[in-house]
């Protein structure tokens, strides 16, 4: 079936029957129920419920962003972090799109500072695997964490690769990365580390690769990529690989 209308994108992610659904927030996945600012224009970016339509009638991935230790920020760098979190959903589905995979419902969590054990703050990669295994939402979503900081210095956000099939399983989330961070690394980071979560390798070695069209990868690291903005390309073969995971829902 080809999704047509709100009515069956609703349906297609399990919202049927639900009232008072908005379409900016359920159906795009934007929490504040606005189109995000797009940090190179500084003005709302253009979205298209067609795109968001075709994702769904295609094979799609249901995503979970748990958000940890946000509450500890000013009423000011909580609205700019809502915008930089909607700009990322916005942009991995427009990566995601070029080859055919679609972002389907997108829900929010929240765990508080408090209730993290300090894991709002990560200072190792074995807290943030920490996080993951002792969190999880009981639904078909990859379980992405979303930290307010990351003080280690050798990873801006870190996944298994591949994620578990299973929830409950140790390797059934991910860290896709710190709300310190500018709107544009963020948003790469969020698309690079749910790919490794989809069975994506980095696409190098130890060094970074010597060829544009490789920097130009998303699964380049950071370190490697040309711009933040600009090296979001994936190839068919990633695209293959991605649409062939556990965690990606049929089309409806």
């Amino acid at each position: 079936m080809t999704v047509a209308s709100v009515r069956q994108a609703m349906s297609c992610m399990g919202l049927g029957g639900q009232a008072n659904l908005s379409v900016m927030r359920e159906v795009l996945g934007f929490w504040r129920g606005t189109p995000p600012t797009d940090p190179a224009t500084s003005t709302p970016v253009t979205v298209s419920l067609g795109q968001a339509f075709d994702g769904l009638s295609r094979g799609h991935v249901n995503l979970n962003l748990v958000e940890v230790g946000l509450d500890l920020l000013s009423s000011t760098d909580m609205a700019a972090a809502d915008d930089k979190v909607d700009y990322a959903v916005h942009r991995t589905r427009q990566i995601y799109a070029t080859r055919q995979l679609g972002l389907g419902r997108v829900q929010y969590f929240w765990i508080t500072a408090a209730a993290s054990n300090g894991r709002d703050d990560l200072g190792s990669e074995s807290e943030a695997d920490s996080l993951s295994d002792e969190w999880s939402v009981a639904n078909d979503g990859v379980d992405m964490f979303i930290v307010r900081n990351i003080s280690d210095t050798d990873f801006v956000g870190i996944s298994p690769v591949p994620g578990d099939c299973d929830k409950g399983d140790k390797d059934d989330g991910l860290i896709g990365g710190e709300i310190n961070r500018d709107a544009e690394g963020f948003s790469r980071t969020v698309a690079h580390e749910l790919g490794h979560f989809l069975d994506l390798s980095h696409n190098h070695g130890e060094d970074c690769p010597t060829a544009t069209s490789a920097r130009e990868n998303l699964m380049a690291q950071t370190r490697c990529a040309v711009s933040t903005r600009t090296s979001v390309l994936l190839t068919t073969s990633q695209g293959s690989t991605m649409r062939g995971r556990c965690q990606v829902r049929g089309g409806c």
